[in-house]
């Protein structure tokens, strides 16, 4: 379970892992006996994170992804360019085209465009129908901010300096919860074009335990005194369905007014504050004595503070700023919350990423440190990425990248083998590992595989 807890920040993912965890345990453990033994080891706060973030996770909900896009703040923003005269890219003329049927009006005109998407919206959520005309209006709108929201990523990504680390590590939170909020409003726009119901959400673990087996599950965590606090945030977050990101956030901020207080607390102590505190998009965290202390953290977050209370709302705002660059929550104390800079971890946060490895490739700090280029050569499925690692001598050449070769070799993806014929030598890759990919009989390309037995008949 440790192994499966590592480094993996996909939450969805994590969460079919888990499920396949104990299902496969079944007939010899069972489930409360095997999360018992985890509770028991004490593991580490990220490790017990990393675990619950799996466990409690679940997509953003479609009036709060509606609702956030109807905020419309890229197209606005991108209207505002526009009306300054500055230099659009053919992406954003595109948008401008699609959206001059608002944006081109008054500003009351606009006004009252976005108020009018904003009921039709909340017709959808009541059930009932819209007009062909009136739906195609909301469609655009929450499309076309998915599509500038995904503008922004996309420049973000490639114009962040790969030479300072702290700045893209810094960035990464807010590059996954963007990416996310993309897919979610695309989707969301997709749905409703083809006059499809808002969609109800499930927690991802029950999902892929399918109901009955899920239901024994949190039966047998539920009974056990020790895991009962557990299996009553797992109903708890059943019923309020906190999108993860934002569980993630409210943690944080949760974790804050803990630590603020001098208080001795863990996950799931924040974790269940949180899921306390919120209702329906919206959070209210009682932070006592530790308010004057935490609203300096709050400056430009977009939480309120009344009294000795913050508020806030998830439906218009994600607070990215509450994120840590490893996806799980922050500390309030800025050298830990900064910790130190794991170059492996920003890689393995953007292996999907291709302008920001690219980015990364060119930095001495990444090529001249051991492993790092095997690492990308081996986790990466672009073929322009890898092709340029074959055909750059600094990326797998030198004691640091003394393990590339093999990594291209062993790639599933399909490399030019012009690009890999050359690897193919004892220069290059021990002999054993060459004999290895000329026997094998799964897992290495047949051309590859063909190469190889070649060298090696030619030794003989």
């Amino acid at each position: 379970m440790e192994e499966t807890l590592g480094m993996l920040q996909d939450f969805d993912l994590g969460a079919q892992r888990l499920s396949d965890f104990f299902k496969g345990k079944e007939e010899k453990f069972s489930p409360d006996e095997l999360m018992d033994l985890f509770f028991q080891g004490n593991p580490p706060y990220k490790v017990l994170e990393r675990l619950l973030f799996f466990l409690f996770d679940i997509g953003v909900p479609d009036r709060q992804t509606g609702s956030r896009a109807l905020q419309l703040r890229r197209l606005r923003r991108l209207w505002k360019r526009i009306g300054a005269g500055s230099d659009l890219t053919d992406s954003e003329h595109e948008l401008a085209d699609k959206t001059e049927w608002l944006f081109g009006l008054a500003a009351d005109g606009v006004e009252a465009g976005v108020t009018a998407a904003r009921a039709s919206f909340q017709k959808v959520l009541d059930g009932g129908g819209l007009p062909e005309g009136e739906r195609s209006s909301l469609v655009c709108l929450i499309r076309s901010e998915a599509e500038a929201l995904r503008d922004r990523v996309n420049w973000l990504s490639e114009n962040t300096d790969p030479y300072n680390l702290k700045t893209m590590a810094r960035i990464l939170p807010r590059l996954r919860i963007y990416d996310e909020a993309v897919h979610e409003g695309l989707d969301l726009a997709n749905r409703q074009e083809n006059g499809e119901p808002v969609g109800l959400k499930i927690v991802s673990f029950e999902a892929h335990m399918k109901e009955g087996l899920f239901r024994k599950w949190l039966n047998k965590v539920g009974k056990k005194e020790s895991l009962s606090r557990l299996a009553r945030m797992m109903e708890t977050q059943r019923v309020k369905k906190i999108p993860t990101m934002d569980l993630i956030a409210l943690g944080t901020l949760c974790r804050w007014t803990f630590e603020a207080a001098n208080e001795k607390s863990g996950p799931m102590d924040w974790l269940e504050k949180a899921m306390a505190c919120y209702h329906d998009g919206m959070f209210s965290v009682e932070a006592g004595d530790s308010a004057r202390i935490l609203l300096p953290a709050l400056t430009g977050s977009g939480a309120k503070m009344a009294g000795s209370k913050i508020t806030g709302n998830f439906g218009v705002k994600s607070f990215p700023a509450w994120v840590g660059r490893d996806l799980l929550t922050k500390s309030f104390l800025k050298g830990v919350d900064e910790g130190s800079l794991d170059i492996k971890a920003v890689i393995t946060q953007n292996i999907t990423r291709d302008s920001i490895l690219e980015a990364l490739l060119g930095n001495p700090k990444v090529f001249q440190k051991p492993g790092l280029v095997a690492f990308i050569a081996s986790t990466s499925r672009s073929i322009g990425l890898l092709s340029r690692i074959a055909k750059t001598r600094t990326l797998h050449s030198g004691f640091a990248n003394r393990d590339v070769p093999l990594a291209l070799l062993q790639s599933p993806c399909n490399i030019p083998v012009s690009l890999l014929k050359p690897f193919i030598n004892v220069r290059n890759v021990p002999l054993i590992d060459l004999k290895h990919l000329a026997r094998t009989k799964a897992g290495i390309r047949r051309q590859v595989k063909d190469e190889a037995e070649a060298y090696l008949k030619s030794r003989t």
